[in-house]
């Protein structure tokens, strides 16, 4: 191999190794709400490490703290939240966990703490 292929396949190495840390970011990488007027975005922050997941008014939250933008909640409604041990919201691994809903924040996410 002659050493602008070499060059080329390092290249694409470097590409590959930054995209997938792009890719793994996951939602705590996500810091912008577009909810409309009377709405919030969903951050999470979890405080124990025997809940995996939760669902927040039906909808599944997979993976670290962090800010969710795509979940929507009414700024004045106390959303339902599940706790699951399991790391996909699966039914059989549903837990009772103390959960805090605070307020807006200024970037306009309502923080939800699983305790």
């Amino acid at each position: 191999m002659d050493f602008k292929k070499m060059w080329l396949a390092g290249v694409a190495a470097a590409v590959a190794v930054s995209g997938a840390l792009v890719l793994t970011a996951g939602p705590a990488s996500a810091a912008t709400c577009q909810a409309q007027a009377f709405s919030s975005c969903v951050a999470v922050s979890y405080q124990t490490s025997s809940v995996k997941s939760i669902r927040v008014n039906g909808r599944c939250l997979v993976g670290p703290s962090g800010h969710y933008s795509s979940v929507i909640i009414r700024s004045d409604e106390t959303p339902y939240v599940q706790a699951y041990g399991g790391g996909r919201c699966e039914g059989n691994t549903e837990k009772r966990a103390q959960v805090s809903v605070g307020g807006e924040d200024a970037q306009r996410f309502r923080w939800i703490t699983v305790f």
